[in-house]
């Protein structure tokens, strides 16, 4: 029986909408938990979350029957709501 061992770390860097910074540190608790939240119901589980007021960097486990646009597109999504 063959197995497939994959393990891709994709590492995301994106900013705010005109690098205006809005992730205060009131905010940015829970947009990393919701981030970690979409990462994980996508197969894809956050290993570490950060951010500054203007950018966020995700590090998280690729799921191999996921396409990286797709998950950038879930994850930036996120971004409409800030």
């Amino acid at each position: 029986m063959s197995q497939s061992l994959v393990k891709n770390l994709l590492h995301l860097i994106f900013s705010t909408k005109h690098r205006e910074p809005i992730i205060t540190d009131a905010v940015r608790p829970n947009l990393h938990a919701y981030m970690a939240g979409i990462l994980q119901d996508i197969d894809s589980p956050a290993i570490t979350i950060n951010s500054v007021a203007d950018h966020v960097h995700i590090l998280c486990n690729l799921d191999k029957d996921r396409a990286l646009a797709k998950v950038v597109m879930e994850v930036r999504a996120v971004q409409e709501i800030l």
